[in-house]
């Protein structure tokens, strides 16, 4: 004990009179700095290390450029341009919005107003891939039956299942046979295959990733959930992270513009809740390597979410056909949720989606308890 303290008192009188000489400013200073560069250095790390050295690199290149004179000056221009252009389109249209309630109603003056702002509309029928994807005439075939069951039930509230019991066993069968498509008699799928209808696929893709940061935090008591997803993925996805507070760590996709699974892998942590597979991707109509992605969560214990919004009501028949389509269903192992729209290859009207769950554990985390009880004290 004394050796040692003598140790430290030669220490402390070497390291005092080697200081002797130097400016006292300076020695308050320098650690100062040596904390502020560390700090510096640490975030720069984060920074590579959630975002990719090319992505920090692209963004460190363009800031530069920003820096060169004329060059700010010059974008802040040309984004003025677009937006002034953006404005100048609708400013004709403006002019004519009725703004306030008429004095007295007009039932066949609406209607006219009606078929006159139509009438203006473009000819999309058959021109406007990804936008519509009813064909024919309005007055005809599935276009028309669709008009006419829409228009049955158009002033049902499905909230309340209870009064409209119909709306209720139509959701279920539409649940069930979209599930049937998916996977669901698939002895793999586990025979619980479960979900709900919602007013297209943002709204699945939210429910999706809310249930699923949800579900986690119940199983893990993760409290700082991250999600794991290809650049090629939705934009909704980044939408649900800003709205339930999860950090994304974007990949970028491979050679063959597919989910980078060894890159997925890398990002895994222990607040990571979830990946997103598409299939396809929107960017390139590319099927991502959702049984490889399965495997993953099945090994880190964490849920995959398989973006169908687009191939769910694609997928199937191409397979049924005998086309060499990968898995992407719920016979995959891993695969918690699939979002897929009825509005789209569906054909239903828009708008109109599923949200489905591999089991019923899942999907009870996306209920509301809380809801439930207010709507409770509200009849009661």
């Amino acid at each position: 004990m004394e050796a040692a303290a003598e140790l430290a008192q030669r220490l402390r009188a070497a390291a005092n009179e080697r200081l002797a000489g130097q400016e006292p400013l300076l020695l308050v200073a320098a650690p100062l700095l040596a904390l502020l560069a560390a700090r510096a250095v640490h975030a720069a790390a984060a920074d590579v290390a959630d975002r990719g050295l090319r992505t920090v690199l692209i963004t460190l290149a363009m800031a530069t450029v920003k820096l060169v004179p004329g060059v700010s000056g010059y974008i802040a221009a040309e984004k003025s341009k677009v937006v002034e252009q953006l404005q100048s389109g609708s400013a004709s249209a403006k002019k004519n919005l009725r703004t306030e309630l008429p004095a007295v109603g007009d039932p066949d003056g609406v209607i006219g107003e009606l078929q006159a702002l139509k009438d203006k509309d473009v000819r999309w029928q058959g021109k406007c891939s990804g936008t519509v994807y009813i064909a024919g005439s309005e007055s005809e075939g599935h276009f028309s039956l669709i008009n006419k069951a829409y228009s049955m039930f158009s002033h049902t509230n499905p909230l309340h299942q209870d009064v409209f019991k119909s709306v209720a066993q139509l959701e279920a069968e539409v649940v069930a046979m979209t599930a049937a498509l998916l996977g669901s008699k698939e002895k793999a799928s586990g025979g619980q295959i479960c979900g709900n209808m919602t007013s297209g696929g943002t709204e699945s893709i939210l429910l999706a990733v809310k249930t699923s940061r949800d579900y986690m935090q119940s199983k893990k008591g993760i409290t700082k959930p991250e999600m794991i997803i290809a650049e090629s993925a939705h934009s909704a996805y980044d939408k649900a992270a800003q709205y339930f507070n999860i950090k994304v760590r974007r990949v970028p996709v491979n050679k063959e513009f597919l989910a980078d699974v060894k890159g997925f892998k890398r990002c895994i942590n222990g607040n990571t809740i979830m990946m997103v597979g598409s299939a396809p991707g929107f960017p390139h109509g590319l099927i991502d390597p959702i049984e490889e992605l399965g495997e993953l969560a099945s090994q880190y214990g964490i849920c995959l979410h398989v973006d169908l919004c687009l191939g769910g009501f694609v997928l199937p028949f191409a397979r049924k056909l005998g086309y060499p389509i990968p898995p992407f269903d719920f016979s995959v192992k891993g695969v918690t949720s699939i979002s897929t729209d009825v509005h789209k290859y569906g054909l239903a009207p828009k708008g109109t989606s599923t949200v489905l769950y591999r089991n019923h554990e899942i999907r009870k985390v996306e209920i509301s308890m809380e809801y439930l009880s207010s709507v409770c004290c509200a009849i009661f």
